[in-house]
C-alpha cells in the first residue's frame, strides 16, 4: 500500500539554491513544501549597495531552461573578458569570451533581482507552498516516511516528506540534526566585499589581482560599475572594516593599480570570513543536503553557488529517471545515483578552488616564478586556456541535463 504523504519534497531555505530545486522539479507535479525561518520581503527597490552575484554561463543555462532567466536578464551584466593578474610580478593572464566563440564568460546578477525571479516563478506553481516564518525544530524517520516538525506562529506543526533537502546554508540545522560531521579548513582569511563606482568604463571586464595577504577583484555590474571583493587576513579585516571611505580606497588602489582610473564612489562594506567545510556525507535515507550546507568553498574563482546549482541540477536528474522507473521517492538508490554522478564534478570544483587558493598565497619564493610560468601557459597555449575556461564556466566533464540541454 503506498504511503500517504503530506509532501514528496520538503525543502528547508527559501534561498536561491532551495528556491532553484522548487522550481526545477514543480513541472513533474511533485507536491513541494519550502520550510524558511527569515520573512521574505517583497520590495522591489533596489540600492547601490545590493549584493552581486556571479553566475558562469552553467548557470545561465539552468535558469534558461527553467524560465527565470528571461525575468533576470536585464539586471545579469555580462563578463567578456577576465584579467587575471600577481602583485608585483610579470605573469598575467587574459580571457576573452570572443576567442571561444561565447558571448560572455559569466554574469553577474544583483542577488535581490535573482531572489525576487526565483520567488515569483515559485509562485506560479500551485503544488509549491511557502511556509515563511517558520522555524524548522527536528525531523525523525517512520513508518510513513520522514517527519518534519517546525514551529509557526507559535503552534508546531508536523508534516510526513519523501524527501527532505537541507537548503539552509553553511551553519545548517539539517546537517547539525542528522548528525553529518564536516572537514573543515579555516583560510584565515576575510573578504571585505562593497559595490564601487570606477572613473573609467570597465569595458565588461572582471580583474582578479592576488596579492600575499589575498585576492583583490573586480566584477563588472554595470558600465562603471563593480563589485569590490578584497580578501586580508583575518587579523586585518576589522581594521579595513574601521577605515575611513578615502583610506580604504587609496589601500586598495595602491595595490590593484588604476586600470579603471580611481573609485569614485564606495558602497558599504560587508565581512565574510573565509573557510573551507564539507560534509563528510551528502545523504542519508529520505535526506540530502544541497548549496553551503554540503560544501562551502573560496570565493576565489566564484564557483560556489555555482557548483551548488549544478547540483540542483543533478538531483532533478535522479528523481526525475527514479520517477520513471517506478521507484518511490524515499528509496536511497536515488540518492545513491545522484552522488556518483555529481562527484567528479564537486572534485573538480574543490580542488580548482582550493589549488588556487594554495598556490596564490604559498610565499615559498621558488614558487612565484612558476606561477607566473603558469599564467603566462594559461594566456598563451589555447588548449590550457580553453580547459581553465571551461572548467570555471561549469561546462567541463558531463554534466545535469539542465546544463547540457538548450532551452526551446
Amino acid at each position: 500500500m503506498a504511503k500517504t504523504l503530506d509532501y514528496d519534497v520538503v525543502i528547508v531555505g527559501a534561498g536561491m539554491v532551495g528556491a532553484s530545486l522548487a522550481i526545477a522539479l514543480a513541472p513533474g507535479g511533485l507536491r513541494i513544501a519550502i520550510i524558511e525561518s527569515v520573512s521574505i520581503r517583497n520590495s522591489e527597490e533596489t540600492s547601490y549597495d545590493d549584493r552581486g552575484i556571479t553566475l558562469s554561463p552553467s548557470s545561465q543555462r539552468i535558469f534558461d531552461n527553467l524560465g527565470v532567466w528571461q525575468n533576470i536578464q536585464r539586471d545579469c551584466y555580462p563578463i567578456k573578458n577576465i584579467h587575471v593578474s600577481e602583485q608585483g610580478r610579470f605573469g598575467f593572464a587574459r580571457l576573452r569570451a570572443d576567442e571561444i566563440g561565447r558571448d560572455a564568460l559569466g554574469y553577474v546578477v544583483v542577488a535581490r533581482s535573482l531572489g525576487q525571479a526565483l520567488l515569483a516563478q515559485a509562485k506560479q506553481f500551485a503544488n509549491i507552498e511557502l511556509i515563511c516564518p517558520a522555524e524548522l525544530k527536528q525531523f525523525h524517520r517512520g513508518k510513513d516516511g520522514m517527519q518534519v516538525s517546525f514551529q509557526q506562529n507559535g503552534t508546531i506543526q508536523t508534516v510526513t516528506t519523501g524527501l527532505l533537502v537541507g537548503a539552509d546554508g553553511s551553519n545548517s540545522l539539517i546537517r547539525r540534526l542528522a548528525d553529518i560531521n564536516i572537514d573543515q579548513h579555516d583560510f584565515k582569511q576575510t573578504a571585505i566585499v562593497a559595490n564601487v563606482t570606477t572613473q573609467k568604463a570597465n569595458q565588461a571586464t572582471a580583474y582578479e589581482r592576488f596579492t600575499p595577504h589575498g585576492p583583490i577583484a573586480l566584477l563588472p555590474i554595470g558600465e562603471n560599475r563593480s563589485v569590490l571583493v578584497y580578501v586580508v587576513e583575518r587579523r586585518e579585516a576589522e581594521t579595513c572594516l574601521a577605515m575611513g571611505d578615502n583610506d580604504f580606497i587609496q589601500r586598495v588602489q595602491q595595490e590593484l593599480g588604476r586600470r579603471l582610473g580611481h573609485i569614485v564612489q564606495l558602497g558599504q562594506r560587508r565581512a565574510y570570513p573565509l573557510i573551507f567545510q564539507q560534509a563528510v556525507r551528502q545523504y542519508q535515507p529520505q535526506l540530502v543536503l544541497l548549496g553551503n550546507s554540503v560544501h562551502t568553498i573560496h570565493p576565489n574563482a566564484a564557483q560556489g553557488f555555482n557548483l551548488g546549482l549544478r547540483d540542483v541540477a543533478g538531483l532533478v536528474d535522479a528523481l526525475q529517471v527514479g520517477i520513471e522507473q517506478g521507484i518511490a521517492i524515499d528509496d536511497i538508490s536515488i540518492l545513491e545515483q545522484y552522488a556518483a554522478a555529481r562527484e567528479a564534478d564537486q572534485k573538480r570544483v574543490i580542488r580548482f578552488t582550493n589549488g588556487i587558493a594554495k598556490t596564490f598565497y604559498n610565499r615559498w619564493p621558488v614558487v612565484s616564478p612558476a606561477r607566473d610560468l603558469f599564467m603566462l601557459l594559461v594566456d598563451i597555449v589555447p588548449p590550457l586556456k580553453q580547459r581553465f575556461v571551461e572548467t570555471s564556466m561549469g561546462l567541463s566533464g558531463m554534466q545535469p541535463s539542465l546544463v547540457r540541454s538548450a532551452s526551446s
